[in-house]
């Protein structure tokens, strides 16, 4: 068969690009290799419990099916693990990690101290988007109009944490009467002060509420969620306000800025500089194990939800939030939460 010049050119030119293709990918190899999935908090929370999944199931779907280890690098409430990410960490797709979920929100309201850039990490997937839940014992002050006539109690870690931030700017906002309570060390005991009575309520992922106190949700139970906070209502919770849609219109772009919180969610990031293949590698790995029948038993059999993005979407929801948040904007969020 005859082929016009054009033609042979043309198809000359694509298996070229196929071939090039090829040889990228298969130039990235982990076998021998060790790779590391670093949290920024202590064991026993959420982070190492996804971190754990993921060392489990995703060295399977990488070329060389390397050895996986978890890592904690706990300090300044994710900080160190994020300031090494920037500066310390292998970017041969050796070293990844957990981003905080405040990522954003500390580098625009609190850049002090801090040597990593968000907008520069290569961002993998995202295993599970959590928005934040603001939930109060059953009574009179358990709803907004509640909240604005009745004082109540919440309970929080201290400054810098999302129990303490959304509370803060949403009192303002809303015109609640909110007392903050800080110096908990952990969602347990938290959620231990509310069963105690030493505090109304406190904020919380969806899934650290439903894992710990399935019962308080249930008819008639002990507590409710009144706000949830992130882009879009969390698909288990859909009837609980999103805070962006009880403020008033000018204050929107404020309350975006805590949207990230729950769109990065349990995800997966490599450091900065990561090659571009690397990041192809591992965004491809990680998407198969999303879709693996034995990732999802063990997810499902540890009470680990599955709510993905890819790392794509992750990337450019985070490059908005820097687009999108005028100085005026980081301004009035600081003022109000710090």
């Amino acid at each position: 068969m005859h082929f016009p010049h054009r033609t042979q050119t043309t198809f000359a030119s694509l298996i070229l690009f196929f071939a090039l293709v090829t040889n990228a990918h298969a130039d990235v190899d982990f076998r021998g290799k060790t790779v590391t999935v670093s949290i920024g908090y202590g064991v026993g929370g959420s982070y190492h419990f996804y971190a754990q999944l993921f060392a489990r199931h995703l060295g399977r779907f990488l070329p060389g099916q390397p050895t996986m280890l978890v890592q904690s690098n706990p300090g300044a409430g994710g900080v160190r693990l994020l300031n090494d990410a920037a500066s310390r960490m292998r970017n041969d797709g050796t070293q990844i990690f957990l981003p905080p979920d405040t990522m954003v929100i500390t580098q625009l309201l609190a850049p002090e101290g801090l040597t990593y850039d968000a907008r520069k990490f290569r961002y993998i997937g995202t295993a599970d988007q959590q928005n934040t839940f603001w939930v109060m014992r059953r009574g009179p002050a358990a709803s907004i109009q509640g909240m604005r006539s009745n004082e109540v109690f919440v309970g929080s870690s201290g400054k810098g944490s999302t129990g303490y931030m959304i509370p803060a700017l949403a009192g303002p906002l809303l015109d609640l009467k909110i007392k903050l309570v800080g110096g908990y060390d952990s969602s347990r005991e938290m959620i231990l002060a509310m069963d105690k009575g030493e505090i109304d309520g406190t904020l919380q992922a969806w899934q650290v509420w439903k894992q710990s106190r399935p019962a308080w949700f249930e008819k008639d139970g002990f507590a409710t969620p009144v706000i949830q906070v992130g882009a879009s209502a969390d698909p288990d919770a859909p009837s609980t306000p999103l805070l962006r849609d009880l403020v008033k219109p000018q204050d929107r772009p404020v309350v975006a800025l805590f949207d990230t919180i729950g769109t990065i969610g349990r995800s997966l990031a490599a450091p900065n500089g990561t090659p571009d293949d690397v990041l192809a590698s591992l965004r491809g790995a990680f998407q198969s194990m999303l879709k693996d029948n034995e990732f999802v038993a063990e997810a499902q059999k540890s009470q680990l939800r599955i709510l993905a993005r890819s790392g794509e979407d992750l990337e450019t929801s985070i490059l908005t939030a820097f687009s999108t948040s005028s100085a005026d904007v980081i301004r009035r969020a600081r003022e109000l939460t710090q």
